[in-house]
């Protein structure tokens, strides 16, 4: 199956609820219509009178041009790194990607009555790739940005753990109930004051904030995201964002929340927010950087305007994405960490298993972590962040 237009009206509501944003019918159906050179599938169990019980969306990428994914592959986000030389780009094409194709959350669609067999449900799926990826001729398999549960399932189906490797973090802020205040008083009291500096700096700017859906604004902010893109060396032009834009507009417009920034009527920054099941997603952001100067607005329109926002809705937590993850932690944030399991090419796999197999027992993912966050980072006491914690909470044997 390559689309969810293909199923019955609710089953995919139905499995995937509670799985977040990515997961949902109305973003996968955009990420559909957005790609033009990447075919989706979808992995789908049923029962024996054919009702849905579980599902998972893969894609199949050719190694050409599609600048969505610049860091949702496995061989850049591990294959360069691990094995230098030795990876050869092309050994590694076509690549099936699964789970998330953007987004840096992935997790399974399963039927509420599995949730007692999980990690046997994530076997089926996982034999229903592997056979998928021959079917399609792949060369590699990337399981992309599972979430820490995912990531124990499939842990728990692989004979060989050490092809899970830690990407990095997540960050979120939990939501008080109340007020922007009560969210205030948890960080420290030097914290404090610098987030009330850069609100008061924000003020004083003479910049203004206004919200709106998606569809009201689609002309103004592709320009300023393909700033922040260009700025972080992601590969994206103001066609292909828009068409990417356009898409969500489509299907998710009832869901988005977008905080304009505005210096008079021109706006010079944006933040695309949704509002699915009971948190805030920030999904992407852009900024005239030329025209901001020192007007702290980064941090007005991905943090604080977002928190106030997340807040008035009654939603627990809002989701803030991977990357700038200090400026995040210093201001609420908590850190969550997403893993890829990587089926490797044939001519390189014995190597790749080696080099992050090594890795695996010498912990050294989750020690740079800790490095850089001693104090939301603990990976002797949460089991998140080694493999060995991973096939510890899915109840397989760490030394097998």
């Amino acid at each position: 199956m390559t689309s969810l237009a293909q199923l019955a009206p609710g089953d995919w509501d139905r499995v995937s609820g509670g799985g977040g944003l990515y997961l949902g019918e109305p973003y996968l159906r955009a990420v559909e219509d957005a790609s033009e050179t990447t075919t989706a599938y979808y992995v789908l169990l049923r029962d024996s009178a054919g009702r849905l019980l579980a599902g998972l969306p893969c894609y199949l990428w050719d190694g050409g041009p599609d600048p969505g994914l610049d860091h949702y592959e496995p061989y850049r986000m591990g294959g360069r790194w691990a094995l230098s030389k030795r990876a050869r780009e092309d050994l590694w094409r076509p690549t099936l990607l699964v789970g998330s194709r953007s987004g840096y959350r992935s997790s399974f669609a399963l039927d509420a009555s599995l949730e007692n067999r999980r990690a046997q449900a994530v076997g089926v799926l996982a034999h229903e790739v592997a056979s998928l990826a021959e079917r399609l001729g792949a060369a590699s398999v990337g399981w992309m940005w599972l979430e820490p549960s995912a990531a124990a399932a499939l842990a728990a189906n692989l004979r060989h753990p050490e092809d899970l490797v830690l990407a990095g973090p997540n960050c979120s802020i939990a939501l008080p109930s109340d007020s922007f205040d009560s969210y205030l008083r948890r960080l420290s009291s030097s914290r404090r004051k610098s987030a009330r500096r850069e609100q008061d700096r924000f003020a004083a700017s003479g910049l203004t904030v206004e919200r709106c859906k998606l569809s009201d604004c689609l002309e103004v902010v592709a320009p300023l995201a393909v700033n922040l893109q260009r700025r972080y060396g992601h590969e994206m032009s103001a066609a292909d964002l828009m068409r990417d834009l356009s898409a969500q507009a489509r299907h998710l417009d009832g869901s988005s929340l977008v905080l304009v920034c505005r210096r008079g009527v021109k706006a010079v920054a944006f933040t695309l927010l949704y509002h699915w099941e009971n948190a805030l997603y920030g999904r992407v952001a852009g900024f005239d950087y030329q025209d901001l100067g020192d007007t702290c607005a980064y941090f007005n329109l991905a943090i604080y305007e977002p928190v106030r926002a997340a807040i008035e809705l009654g939603v627990d937590r809002y989701h803030l994405g991977m990357a700038s993850w200090r400026a995040k932690a210093l201001r609420g944030a908590a850190l969550e960490p997403a893993w890829i399991a990587v089926w490797a090419p044939s001519r390189v796999r014995g190597a790749w298993r080696r080099v992050v197999g090594h890795r695996w027992q010498s912990g050294d993912g989750a020690a740079f972590w800790q490095r850089e966050f001693p104090r939301a980072v603990n990976p002797t006491d949460d089991w998140r962040w080694t493999v060995a914690g991973l096939l510890s909470r899915s109840g397989a044997d760490p030394r097998t």
